[in-house]
């Protein structure tokens, strides 16, 4: 009966009579009832006016940028891991306020795009770059549903990073390791876990998302077992970093006073698993104190501080040192295995950057 009508009507396209009323029938065969027929006609049309509105509402309201943004989360957001999904939900926040439910998703171009990143982090190139990723993933996921032909996210040229050099010297990281033994006086300290997330993270070179969910199912005599996060869904690399005296001092020292057996190797002071922001803040209040005891010893013994010591480095600087170390030490092979790369191009964006080649200089000829 929703078919097309085999002889004219009076009736508009795709209203029809039933039961003594008239109904709209849409493009899925949905029946919609709009009056009684003992209305008339005019009524008839006004209903039909009015139904129409509403459906283009609707329609409007489904393709608007939170709306994306909402289906977005929905579908994908899963993907990512933890730590991620966090920093996405935020990110889409801003986006969200920006692009609000005045923005048709076709209706975004890609100059849109560019004044949304120049406008919020026109001086954080990083961040610019990470929202503009973002904006590009909600985009293809709209291509992919039909709302729009083209990703203008993707005809915006990123902002130009500086590669990060910092390396953090022996003398630095001995200093931060000496400020968390110190601050282990304090009541209810976690110290022994922060000192043993900083020992592991240069001794496995692993991330600290990775550290922070390492468990002690994880931990055998022949080594740690670490399965990556970053890279689950693209390399899926496991790696068992070997069992050396150095690594079992640190998992020992982990271990002290702790029931083992399950839960987590890095653990507050009641035995929970530490939060990135609780880790980060921890090893952020350890080079802040190390900077401090620096500065009273350089007054001290009455020399100038070196103004770039224990400055601006950073958690993941230990992967870097780590990776740098295991180069220099035993190879590019090895520090690439340890690191969990494909390539040893991935690798060398670790490492390049902070070695420092040394070479012979040109000896003088003296004329005789």
């Amino acid at each position: 009966m929703s078919g097309r009508r085999k002889i004219s009507s009076y009736l508009p396209a795709r209203v029809y009579e039933k039961h003594g009323s008239w109904w709209f029938v849409d493009r899925e065969h949905k029946w919609h009832k709009l009056c009684r027929q003992d209305e008339g006609v005019a009524r008839l049309y006004e209903c039909l006016a009015a139904f129409t509105r509403a459906a283009d509402t609707s329609a409007r309201a489904l393709n608007t940028m939170p709306a994306l943004i909402d289906d977005w989360m929905q579908k994908e957001l899963p993907r990512y891991a933890p730590r991620t999904k966090q920093n996405y939900v935020l990110m889409l926040k801003l986006i969200r306020s920006e692009f609000d439910s005045e923005w048709l998703i076709d209706d975004v171009r890609p100059v849109d795009v560019a004044r949304f990143l120049d406008k919020h982090f026109y001086d954080k190139p990083n961040t610019s770059n990470k929202y503009k990723a973002l904006l590009s993933s909600l985009f293809t996921h709209a291509v992919r549903k039909g709302l729009r032909d083209r990703n203008p996210s993707r005809e915006i040229r990123g902002a130009p990073e500086s590669k990060r050099d910092r390396y953090i010297t022996d003398e630095e990281l001995k200093a931060i390791r000496a400020a968390v033994v110190a601050g282990a006086s304090r009541k209810a300290s976690s110290a022994r876990s922060v000192l043993c997330l900083i020992d592991l993270a240069y001794q496995t070179a692993q991330r600290i998302s990775d550290l922070l969910a390492l468990n002690w199912q994880d931990v055998s005599d022949d080594g740690i077992f670490f399965h990556p996060s970053k890279t689950v869904n693209s390399t899926s690399v496991k790696l068992l970093i070997e069992m050396t005296a150095d690594l079992q001092s640190t998992i020992d020292n982990a271990r002290c006073g702790k029931v083992v057996g399950i839960g987590p190797v890095i653990c507050t002071n009641k035995g929970g698993r530490f939060t990135y922001i609780g880790a980060y803040s921890a090893w952020k209040r350890a080079r802040q104190r190390a900077r401090k005891t620096y500065e009273r010893d350089c007054d001290r013994r009455g020399v100038p501080p070196d103004p770039m010591f224990l400055v601006g480095i950073h958690f993941h600087d230990l992967r870097a040192k780590a990776l740098t170390d295991q180069k220099r030490l035993y190879g590019a092979d090895a520090a690439q295995s340890l690191a969990g790369h494909m390539t040893a191009q991935m690798t060398a964006h670790y490492t390049k950057a902070r070695e420092v080649e040394r070479v012979r200089p040109v000896p003088l000829r003296h004329a005789s």
